[in-house]
């Protein structure tokens, strides 16, 4: 030792030793910071760095330091301690401590941090920055916080990860943006894909699609889809087939110009022609006013101008309108009383021929007229003027249409005779029925009652007799008399009215002189309803009461106009806020993105809004309602339809709940507790994962599957009480050998020491399982005694000190290795070897007062290399995970070459797979699970677009390849 170490603290020491035992006694951060950026030994700076939690000195170690293991360590210290600060950190965000978020955002610390953060601000901020797949989507899936969770799920790429977000995340707008991002990636993905392979084809259909609307029959109806087809292959870009597609366009726009010309001409005749239908329209409505007014001889010269005008056009009208031009004519010719114009004579007294025609053309528009009373004379009237034409014989035309149309006429006329006179009779029978109804009332019955049967007999007879009230006179004698003895009853009852309705009135004007109020509109409306039944009163009184009644009507409700306003104002709104609750209901039918649970949820929030909201509008209340119903129904349909999906799925469930029974129940008696429990987990992990069950089912499945676990659980529980009590008693075997060892004499090592020390290290060896927490200490405690003790062998045994030197320096290079490994951490090869030099380091035994230095500083560079080996495996199962979406993308296009796979398209799609081949083998590998299961699906497409073009069954594999070989 120095001289100048007894002036010196003991951290100062120039032994490094004693400077190692000060650090640990050490507590001062100041004192500690020094250590770690100044002592000259690595292994006092490494205890200091343990220690300290100065951030910034802990950033600058990890920066500047020497050695590269105290540089590592001192990284992952500061990280320690940024992710504590953050995590108790509940101030207004800064610039320091967002430096700090930057620090940690891509480091294995983020996913701590973002779940255990309090501050929701910087836990936004750290999704915000960091790039780690896990972290955003651990905030998307589980942040109570919905922004937190939504920048989470929009930095968000992997579809995998995505789809995870879509289905568990917490918040519905955080699934919403997760879904929607899935269908627009799968979107881009299959336009990506498509583009260059379907380029030709869309030219190809175009082309198609062009011909055959060129070859259409109406093309002014199809010029718009051509000039559209045009804009999408100017768009497209058409290449070497734009010089068709032009000819058949220039084809097609000659077939327009001549088509159209067609059109003009076409609608220049329509429109002539409807000038005339109009002309037409308008004449027979004049004339069919005039015989209407009865002025129709005053007016003869005009009726017969239209009746010329008609006969001349009347071809281009349609049925109805001849046929009411045909009544008019008959009915003009009956007004007129004109017989129509005896047939010329010649000079030798015959008819002139030329008359039969125009006789022959009255019949047949008689024809076409409905049948009624007059129709008869009519014919009779066309007849006599056809007999007085020479005879015609034989099988002249003219004579068969003039028969036929006749007998035609003859057999409706007689037909409507028969129905008339069977109808007159079938009222008579009725109208007799009704007489002796009326005679059977009785007189005394309540007047009242009786009124509204005499009433209710009055309103079926008219109802009977119709417009042919003359062709039932007598009996309506009958029924006049039968109804003369009511007669005294029907004055009392009119001035038993005529008081109700006086009284009525004098409540309306009292009702005039209250101020305007609902209760007011009420009683108006009460009032009103009782005027209405009032019965009938003498036509001298009806005239007195009605007009006071309408004027005091009219006065309330002008009283009641402020209030009435405000009343329908209101309405009007309430009116708009139903309005919109159906606009909501209709929006929650054509959502089909939403979660059930929540369009349920909403669904009854509209409808106890709707029951809230006042009265609307009467005029709109039909409609109003008949729009919510529809909505509500249609609501209600889907929902209908989703429950039976629900009940399926929850049956579903159930089968599964079921088989984790059935395996939990397998597994209640395992002693392998370790991986039972685990197994046990899963269980309780897919339980979760797995839906609602039937109601009726719920409690049931879940105590058998609760029993089921409860049950191993109680097992091991019990057994590892059990052990604690053990591991107990072999603590204190272990702590009275210490005492043993600790006891001996180590300053003079004789031949009962060392078989002392030999029988104690065999006995401890004996000693079971402690409790974790006791390993460390209890073995660093029994280890400082046997180095001493080694130590002091050494002294006195060359042999012995050679062998604790050798082991030395063999645990030296072991440390030297392992941190050389460090940098490839990632190596399976390399995390092997280092847990062979752990097997290797035990075997050695200890070196002597060294070893737990020695040990310390081979624990922190197995730590450190297994840190960096946990970082490098997330990089490469990142990079993983991106080679199977690679290798999934090249999977789709072999696959989308076999849609329109031809003897036309296999040599180009032959020479694609060979491309796409090419391509696989530049992708790394892909997860171990679906490394079989995507080599197989593209080497399956591959071969099935090669036997195509072979003509023969596709293999299984290409010989010399292996999936393992290309994933």
């Amino acid at each position: 030792m120095s001289l100048l170490d007894a002036f010196k603290p003991k951290w100062q020491n120039s032994n490094p030793e004693k400077r190692l035992e000060a650090v640990e006694e050490l507590d001062t951060q100041d004192t500690l910071e020094r250590i770690a950026l100044s002592d000259e030994n690595s292994e006092v700076r490494a205890a200091a760095l343990k220690k300290l939690t100065v951030i910034p000195s802990l950033l600058e170690i990890s920066k500047k330091d020497a050695e590269a293991g105290i540089r590592r360590l001192a990284e992952n210290r500061y990280f320690e301690e940024v992710s504590k600060k953050l995590k108790n950190f509940r101030e207004v965000v800064n610039e320091e401590i967002l430096a700090l978020v930057d620090d940690v955002k891509d480091t294995r610390f983020a996913e701590d941090l973002v779940k255990s953060i309090g501050n929701s601000e910087l836990r936004l901020e750290l999704v915000k920055r960091t790039s780690k797949a896990n972290v955003l989507a651990q905030a998307a899936m589980k942040d109570a916080k919905e922004d937190v969770a939504k920048a989470a799920v929009e930095r968000m790429e992997s579809e995998a990860l995505l789809q995870d977000v879509a289905k568990n995340s917490k918040h519905t707008s955080v699934r919403k943006i997760a879904a929607e991002k899935i269908r627009v990636k799968e979107e881009i993905a299959d336009g990506g894909r498509k583009a260059l392979a379907l380029l030709q084809s869309k030219r190809d259909a175009l082309i198609q699609q062009a011909h055959f609307l060129a070859a259409q029959k109406n093309p002014l109806d199809i010029r718009p889809q051509f000039e559209e087809l045009m804009k999408e292959a100017a768009a497209l870009g058409m290449g070497s087939s734009q010089a068709s597609l032009d000819e058949i366009y220039a084809s097609f726009i000659k077939f327009v110009n001549e088509a159209d010309a067609e059109r003009i001409a076409a609608e220049k005749a329509e429109a002539e022609k409807q000038l005339k239908k109009q002309h037409l329209s308008e004449i027979l409505d004049e004339l069919e006013a005039i015989l209407k007014d009865g002025n129709a001889k005053e007016q003869s010269d005009k009726i017969n101008a239209i009746i010329e005008d008609w006969q001349n056009n009347k071809s281009i009208m349609d049925n109805a309108s001849i046929r009411r031009f045909n009544q008019a004519f008959f009915k003009a010719q009956d007004l007129l009383k004109k017989e129509p114009e005896p047939a010329e004579e010649n000079v030798e007294g015959e008819v002139s021929e030329s008359v039969r025609p125009e006789l022959l053309e009255r019949l047949k528009a008689l024809a076409d007229t409905d049948v009624n009373e007059t129709t008869s004379k009519h014919l009779h009237a066309i007849v006599r003027e056809w007999e007085k034409l020479p005879l015609l014989e034989g099988e002249d035309p003219v004579l068969q249409a003039y028969n036929s149309l006749r007998n035609t006429m003859s057999e409706k006329i007689a037909n409507f005779n028969e129905n008339f006179q069977k109808t007159i009779e079938e009222n008579s029978v009725k109208l007799k029925a009704l007489i002796e109804r009326v005679k059977a009332f009785d007189e005394n019955e309540d007047f009242k009652e009786l009124s509204q049967k005499l009433r209710a007999a009055y309103n079926e007879w008219k109802e009977i007799v119709g417009e042919q009230k003359f062709k039932y006179h007598d009996l309506w004698l009958e029924y006049k008399a039968a109804t003369e003895r009511f007669q005294e009853m029907r004055q009392w009852e009119s001035w038993h009215n005529e008081n109700d309705r006086a009284t009525i009135l004098e409540e309306m004007e009292a009702l005039s002189r209250e101020p305007a109020s609902q209760d007011v509109l009420s009683k108006l409306k009460d009032l009103s309803n009782k005027w209405k039944n009032c019965g009938p009163t003498s036509s001298t009184k009806f005239v007195e009461f009605r007009d006071k009644f309408q004027a005091l009507f009219e006065q309330i409700k002008q009283n009641c106009a402020p209030f009435i306003e405000e009343q329908l104002a209101e309405r009007q709104k309430n009116l708009a806020s139903k309005e919109e609750l159906c606009q909501k209901v209709e929006d929650l039918v054509a959502n089909t993105e939403m979660f059930w649970k929540d369009k349920f949820k909403a669904m009854q929030e509209i409808q106890e809004s709707w029951k809230t909201i006042g009265m609307v509008p009467k005029e709109s209340l039909t409609a109003l309602m008949d729009r919510f119903k529809a909505a509500t129904n249609a609501f209600y349909a889907q929902h209908k339809e989703n429950q039976k999906q629900e009940d399926a799925n929850r049956e579903a469930n159930y089968d599964k709940k079921v088989a984790l029974c059935v395996e939990a129940e397998a597994l209640q008696e395992s002693t392998d507790w370790n991986a039972t429990s685990n197994k046990l987990k899963q269980l309780q992990d897919a339980w979760k994962a797995t839906g609602p069950v039937p109601k009726s089912k719920s409690d049931d499945i879940w105590n058998r599957f609760r029993t089921a676990c409860d049950a191993f659980f109680e097992k091991k529980r019990s057994h590892f009480v059990e052990m604690d009590a053990a591991k107990q008693e072999n603590l204190a075997k272990k702590n009275a050998l210490c005492e043993k060892l600790e006891a001996l004499d180590m300053n003079n090592i004789t031949s009962e020491v060392i078989e002392t020390v030999k029988g104690i290290e065999a006995e401890w060896k004996t000693i079971g399982m402690i409790p974790k927490e006791s390993i460390e200490t209890i073995n660093d405690r029994f280890s400082e005694v046997i180095n001493q003790f080694l130590s002091r062998c050494a002294e006195t045994d060359e042999s012995v000190r050679k062998q604790l030197e050798e082991i030395k320096k063999q645990k030296q290079d072991m440390i030297e290795k392992v941190k050389q490994f460090a940098e490839s951490a990632g190596s399976n090869q390399l995390a092997d070897a280092v847990r062979d030099l752990q097997k290797e380091w035990r075997a050695l035994g200890s070196c002597g007062i060294d070893d737990l230095l020695i040990y310390k500083s081979f624990r922190e560079a197995c730590d450190d290399f297994f840190t960096r080996r946990r970082d490098q495996l997330d990089i490469q199962e990142q990079a993983r995970q991106n080679n199977l979406q690679k290798k999934a993308l090249l999977c789709e296009q072999a696959e989308d070459l076999l849609t329109d796979l031809s003897d036309a398209t296999v040599g180009g799609a032959m020479n694609k797979v060979k491309h796409l081949r090419r391509l696989w083998k530049e992708v790394g590998a892909v997860p171990r699970e679906h490394s079989d299961k995507i080599w197989k699906r593209f080497n399956s497409a591959c071969d099935k677009v090669f036997a195509f073009g072979r003509k023969d069954e596709p293999k299984d594999e290409p010989k010399g390849e292996t999936a393992a070989e290309n994933t």
